[in-house]
This record gives C-alpha cells, structure tokens and sequence, in this order.
C-alpha cells in the first residue's frame, strides 16, 4: 500500500482481542498496520542521563485506555534503528492490553553518538548499551510502568538484551529476542580475516572507516538492505520517518570499530557459561532465510538456555517484524503462545515444552 493509499483507506476501528485465539486477531493486525506510522496519542518521549552523564532517548507508551495493563513490553531497536520503526507492534500491544517502553541504543536515533559524524554507526564499547539498559530500568520505568517486564528488541537490540539478561538478573520477567545478534553471518569468509580486519583497521587508525559495502545513509534497497524483508512497504518505514520526521535519525553503515566491538561482544556471549547463566524465560524467533545474523549460532545458543525456546519463521528474512502479514502472523502466533495476551503473561515456573 502506497504512503497515499495509507491516508485514503478508511479508518480501521480500535478492535477488542479475540478470547478464542492465543495471536491478535486479523482486526487488531489491520489496525495496527495501518496506524503503524502513527505514534500513540498518550506517548511520552523523553531523555535520560547515562552512566557517564550523556543523554539516551526514551518512550513510554502507557495504554492509559487499560484500566489494569497487562505488563509492559520494554523494545530495543536493532543496528540503524529507532523507536518509531516498532510502532506497529506498540499499537498491537497496547490494543492487546500492555503499555510498551523502547529507548534509541547509543550511537543511533536520537540518543548519544560518540561519533561526531552522525552518519558512521561507531561505538566504544557494548558493554555501555547493557549500562544503559539498566539506566532505563532504574530512572524511568521501576516504580513507573506495570509489570512483568518483558523485554523485546530486533537483532543488535536482542544481542544487548541476551547480555543484559546475564549481567542484571531480576530486571526483566521475560525477553522476546527476534532474529538474535549471536553472531554476525559472514559465510564461508574464515574467522580470521573477519576478526582480523577490524583490528587492522582500528590499529591503522582507521576505526571509524565504513566497512565494504557500507556508506553513509542512503534510502531505498542497496547492498545489505536488499536482505531485509519481503514487504516493500514496511521496508519504507524506516526511510519514511527519516525523510518525513526528522533526517537525524538517520545512521550510515558499519563502521570497522563498531564490527570490532561487535565481534568481541558476541565472542563474549557465547562463552562457556555464559548462556547457561541466563535464568530468565527466553523466547527466540529466528528468520528462516537470514543472511545478517548466524542462525546456527542462534540455535546452539537457545539450546544452551535454561529456559529458551526456539520458534524459527518459515519463509522470514532478517526484519521479521517488517515482514508482510502471513509471515507476521506466524511471528505473533509464538509470541501468543509465549505470552497469554489475552489473560497477562505468568512466567513462573517456565516449562519449555519438548
């Protein structure tokens, strides 16, 4: 549907959830697509301070129309993305019963970037995003928002909330990880040369020099965008709220320090113990035909977790969450079944089915 035609439809009515189904039902789907580039009317958006005193953006969408919410759904973008692109899944949990959080990792959207081109995606170290993760928790939304806490983030985002898990247990009642940053897909380029170069890179000075394939933002399907999604609308999101809304929320590509720091990090995550450490309730959903992230390391990995269960997308490329509407509603199926939406979620004891 055009960005015309959006307009032009006929207003889709708030629905009532369907007690017969563990999903949304096809009008709450309907709903939320069409108002996917609509922030809710009772949004808060706001800054906080980090660790080190530098600003990182946040949103509260606290389905004030819910007398007794649910929980709240806390997001966490993955690599170039921002608050506004997980609005379709807000409008479905709000109609759904739960208030929502997200926040901008740092060096991305509006939050910090350290960085002083905006354009290079460029980060110190990903031990700050897990700071700031738990900088959200304690100044904006203990006290503030209802629980459980379900944390769900996309990619780089479900790679900070994997680590967060393990470094702040008894933050989060349960996490949705979509198509996991366990590790980075590099086909059949050996370890050597991939983690080799970065370092090269960041030796020769050269750390903050776009990796191949990579340049500063440009819209449209090019190079690694083209392995996205299927839908050509939703892939317009993104680039929509960058040249309708506000050009700064634009990133560039890579650039070799933030693949250095990436390398490490998963290098990290996967460490013996590490996953085994991770008590809390875990749902991965992985995309069949991904070729960002490493779908086999996902899968060691959720079988190393406690309490993880793998439900892998058939059909789905790297954005699951902008994928078109059969591949959708299966990704919204597992989460039914991950989470009663209709009665509120009860994680206690986590049984991972065989």
């Amino acid at each position: 549907m055009s960005d015309e035609a959006m307009t032009a439809t006929k207003e889709v009515v708030a629905p009532a959830a369907d007690p017969n189904s563990v999903a949304p039902g096809p009008a709450i789907m309907a709903y939320a697509k069409q108002h996917r580039r609509e922030v809710p009317e009772d949004a808060v958006f706001g800054q906080f301070l980090a660790d080190d005193e530098m600003p990182i953006r946040f949103a509260r969408f606290p389905a004030s129309k819910v007398i007794e919410p649910k929980g709240t759904v806390i997001f966490m973008p993955g690599r170039t993305e921002f608050i506004e692109k997980f609005l379709e899944d807000v409008h479905i949990f709000n109609q759904m019963g739960f208030a929502c959080a997200a926040m901008d990792l740092r060096g991305q959207g509006m939050s910090y970037r350290p960085h002083p081109n905006r354009e290079k995606h460029f980060v110190k170290t990903f031990d700050t995003h897990v700071d700031d993760v738990r900088a959200l928790f304690d100044q904006k939304l203990i006290d503030k928002m209802p629980k459980p806490f379900i944390l769900m983030g996309h990619s780089a985002g479900s790679h900070v909330i994997l680590r967060f898990l393990h470094d702040h247990p008894g933050y989060a009642d349960a996490a949705i990880t979509v198509a996991p940053m366990v590790k980075i897909f590099t086909g059949p380029m050996p370890k050597a040369f991939v983690n080799g170069l970065p370092m090269l890179m960041r030796m020769l000075g050269r750390g903050a020099a776009y990796i191949p394939g990579h340049t500063a933002f440009k819209e449209g399907r090019w190079g690694w965008r083209r392995k996205l999604t299927h839908d050509e609308e939703r892939f317009r999101d993104e680039d929509f709220f960058i040249q309708e809304k506000d050009r700064r929320l634009a990133v560039g590509g890579a650039t070799y320090r933030w693949l250095h720091e990436a390398l490490k990090s998963c290098e990290k995550l996967n460490a013996p113990g590490y996953p085994e450490a991770i008590k809390t309730p875990v749902l991965m959903l992985q995309a069949e035909m991904d070729r960002i992230v490493d779908n086999n390391a996902q899968a060691a990995f959720a079988a190393r977790l406690p309490h993880g269960r793998l439900v892998v997308v058939k059909g789905a490329m790297h954005e699951i969450l902008k994928e078109t509407d059969d591949i959708r509603a299966e990704l919204w199926e597992a989460i039914g079944e991950f989470i009663d939406l209709e009665n509120g979620p009860d994680f206690g004891p986590f049984v991972t089915p065989d």
